[in-house]
């Protein structure tokens, strides 16, 4: 009986696309190795390039399939990403002023996995990622998890301009996006699909 039903679960758990991180590649299974440099910003958002980079590093060290080397070391593959451009669209506004409560913030940016020899393995030339961020004192949800995890509490609203407030919302939604971006990235290089 328990063997039946154990026979069954992994019948449903294949079926509906489950997948466990790190049981295995889409990626040539000689490719073990891959270096990840800084990534390029072609963007007006300093500092994005570095935190791009990291997201994408952490999340290739993560699940063990392949190990993240430095581009002077022997790699078996490079992910070469660029950011293409970070955008702002008017999401929700004020009914009588027209003024904006949130903000889209969208980043776009291109990757690509090669060997050393340049033969292209894995290519997304533009993914669009979007992330809505408060942009004034009454449009930020102070129970939300991202704002949470931010630096600022309920309290300090008080003594914050909307500005300073969209700019704190701003900087956490370009770390999101970059850690969004990186897990996508890798599950449409790596995982493989079922």
């Amino acid at each position: 009986m328990i063997n039946i039903l154990l026979g069954i679960l992994i019948l449903l758990l294949g079926g509906c696309g489950y997948t466990f991180h790190g049981a295995g590649s889409d990626l040539p299974p000689d490719v073990k190795r891959i270096a990840i440099p800084f990534v390029e910003n072609n963007s007006a958002e300093t500092g994005l390039a570095a935190i791009v980079t990291e997201a994408l590093r952490d999340q290739f060290e993560k699940y063990g399939t392949l190990t993240v080397v430095d581009e002077s070391e022997d790699f078996d593959a490079i992910l070469n990403a660029k950011i293409l451009s970070v955008s702002r669209q008017t999401g929700t506004v004020t009914a009588q002023t027209d003024t904006a409560l949130q903000l889209d913030t969208i980043l776009t940016l291109s990757a690509d996995i090669k060997r050393p020899n340049g033969q292209l393995l894995w290519q997304n030339p533009r993914m669009r990622i979007s992330k809505t961020v408060g942009a004034d004192k009454g449009s930020v949800v102070t129970s939300s998890a991202d704002f949470a995890s931010g630096p600022s509490g309920a309290q300090d609203l008080a003594n914050l301009s909307d500005r300073e407030i969209f700019r704190g919302q701003e900087q956490n939604a370009l770390e999101g996006l970059a850690e969004q971006a990186a897990a996508s990235i890798y599950e449409d290089a790596v995982i493989p699909d079922f």
